[in-house]
């Protein structure tokens, strides 16, 4: 049976995956993107089988985010938006403040079905002990990338620590999906997820694929979990994720 999904952040790489894909499988996808200078995002993402709204993430209160998850009449919400790791104020309006806001909308709207794309080895780096699967070259890579994009790293960790800290008030059923370092490469339609290392990277297209998959199986709510490029078929991946119990994110926050 076809479902309702809205997507935040609909223009983006991943998020155009996940929306053919779905579209592909009959659901209806209603994407939300920033209406400046968009035209061309709409008519692109329209051919991909996606309604379009026109929405800014950083000027839509949790009233104004509500008010179109309601009017999509939408069974799963999808975080897909971020700032890019440009500017920090953006950053932190987009991926913390947006980010949460959209939860808050979410749980407002009477929806419980949400996913959100985070990112590798997103954590509370000084407060809690590093992931014991960690070896030198994980610590090398984190050291690197923190050092990079903080600003980014920590905006996640904000909303990510958010969501799974204040879901009892909020009541929703969320999986959070961190995947490794971004490629554009096709997708292979294999990964490794769970307790991973950080020197694999991973495709847009698989992350889309991983996605959809946690759409498919309940399994894999209230868990954050990690995936990056490997040998194991998406769908298998995520149902040893589920069958498992596996959260990169626990005890990190």
């Amino acid at each position: 049976m076809a479902s309702n999904t809205i997507i935040f952040g609909g223009s983006g790489k991943c998020a155009r995956h996940i929306t053919r894909m779905l579209a592909a499988e009959g659901h209806n996808v209603h994407s939300v993107i920033r209406g400046h200078g968009q035209r061309s995002d709409m008519e692109s993402l329209e051919s991909l089988g996606a309604k379009t709204i026109i929405q800014s993430i950083e000027e839509s209160s949790i009233e104004d985010m509500a008010s179109i998850i309601k009017q999509t009449k939408a069974s799963t919400v999808l975080w897909c938006a971020g700032a890019g790791g440009g500017s920090p104020e953006r950053t932190q309006a987009v991926d913390n403040e947006g980010a949460i806001r959209s939860m808050d909308a979410t749980a407002q709207a009477g929806v419980k079905r949400y996913i959100i794309i985070s990112a590798i080895d997103v954590r509370d780096r000084q407060g809690k002990p590093e992931p014991e699967w960690y070896d030198d070259g994980d610590r090398q890579r984190s050291e690197r990338v923190w050092n990079m994009i903080g600003p980014y790293m920590q905006a996640k960790f904000t909303a990510d620590r958010n969501l799974v800290t204040e879901n009892a008030r909020r009541g929703l059923e969320y999986t959070i999906v961190r995947p490794g370092g971004l490629t554009s490469d096709a997708g292979k339609g294999t990964i490794a997820a769970g307790k991973v290392h950080l020197s694999s990277t991973i495709s847009r297209e698989d992350v889309a694929s991983v996605v959809v998959e946690c759409m498919k199986n309940g399994g894999t709510k209230g868990l954050a979990f990690d995936c990056v490029g490997g040998d194991t078929p998406v769908r298998d991946a995520v149902a040893e994720v589920a069958k498992e119990k596996i959260d990169g994110f626990a005890g990190r926050y």
